[in-house]
């Protein structure tokens, strides 16, 4: 209920750090997206009576609510009491983040399947064991569409179950890098069906596919066949902690990939090896957040950033956006420059910068 939603939010303001909540804050930025139109703040605040049974409920839930916004998190318990300045900068941070623009949840899809490694993992209903699924590792490559187009070999277990039982299937595709829960996945749902050979030559599937992998030789052997997903029923997204969305088909096949992703790797890395302190500048400076030990860039597209942050010895993920929307990698340069020079002119992170910069200079005098 929307008054448990605030009481938990009242509690984790409270009793948590900076990490647990930036996951709930993130949460309720995405909650927005996917239910346009609806304001937080705008929402009549709860009866005392309501609140009451909703602080015994919250006590009850808290376990696996407090931790992402009221969706999977856990509690941590025992932790110091927030002051009233620290609860002031997060619920500033929170209404940054709310607002903070974002891909929609079929873009991010679209575009993670795009920019993945292109192989992932094929659930199909086993011809082996009645019932039960199977699982594979395959390669594939996104067609126009973001569909699945895959080269199997006729001994292939799952090849068999898609001509035995049927083309029901589910392809998990995990973002480039993936390391674990806080990293994004996808999963298409639909009917796989086999392509003829006219039909290859006429879409250039072959093609299509060695675009993808330049060493698939293979796809030239007689006992390869193509096979594509043909219809898509579902689509179940996850970005990460407290990110998720199931966009409809639709939404999905007409969803843009992101085309700045295609080079964030390069953007990012420079920035974080060489200009780390300007995204600590920037994130004190566009977010509202003090004391920023540290910043690692992790995501970039059109829109913004996301940025691992370090505070108070915590580390959690934030939203840094674009003033406005790139549109090329010269745009993004431009916006990083107009964004930097911005933030250097703030008092307050001039000041911060250069009592960070102070620990270093007397630990290179010690060592001269």
């Amino acid at each position: 209920t929307t008054t448990t939603i605030q009481f938990i939010a009242e509690k984790s303001m409270s009793r948590f750090p900076l990490l647990l909540f930036a996951a709930s804050l993130l949460a309720a930025g995405d909650a927005l997206l996917l239910a346009p139109g609806r304001s937080v703040a705008a929402r009549p605040a709860a009866p005392r009576a309501l609140a009451t049974a909703a602080e015994k409920e919250g006590e009850e839930e808290g376990e696996d609510r407090l931790g992402a916004g009221g969706r999977g998190g856990h509690a941590v318990r025992n932790m110091p009491e927030l002051s009233e300045e620290e609860k002031a900068v997060q619920a500033a941070v929170m209404e940054h983040q709310r607002g903070a623009a974002r891909l929609t949840m079929a873009e991010d899809a679209r575009s993670l399947v795009a920019y993945s490694s292109g192989y992932a993992v094929l659930s199909t209903l086993s011809s082996q064991v009645d019932g039960y699924p199977n699982g594979a590792l395959v390669g594939f490559a996104p067609d126009a569409s973001g569909l699945p187009v895959f080269v199997f070999s006729a001994m292939s277990s799952h090849t068999k179950d898609l001509s035995k039982v049927g083309g029901q299937a589910a392809l998990t595709v995990t973002a480039k890098g993936f390391e674990g829960a806080a990293d994004g996945r996808v999963t298409l749902i639909g009917d796989v069906e086999r392509v003829g050979k006219e039909q290859v030559e006429k879409e250039g599937l072959k093609e299509l596919y060695r675009e993808r992998h330049p060493n698939a030789f293979w796809v030239d052997f007689g006992d390869f066949t193509f096979y594509r997903m043909a219809s898509l029923k579902a689509v179940n997204f996850v970005g990460g902690f407290a990110r998720a969305a199931a966009p409809s088909p639709d939404e999905y096949l007409s969803a843009e990939v992101d085309p700045i992703q295609a080079f964030a790797a390069p953007v990012m890395g420079h920035m974080n090896d060489d200009h780390a302190e300007s995204t600590v500048a920037m994130v004190m400076h566009y977010v509202g957040l003090p004391d920023v030990e540290a910043a690692q860039l992790v995501a970039l597209d059109r829109l913004g950033f996301m940025v691992q942050v370090t505070r108070q010895g915590q580390t959690f993920k934030l939203r840094l956006p674009f003033p406005r929307a790139a549109a090329d990698r010269k745009d993004v340069k431009s916006l990083i420059v107009e964004m930097t020079q911005a933030a250097y002119k703030d008092e307050s992170v001039q000041a911060h910068l250069a009592a960070l910069a102070k620990p270093e200079e007397s630990a290179a005098a010690a060592g001269a």
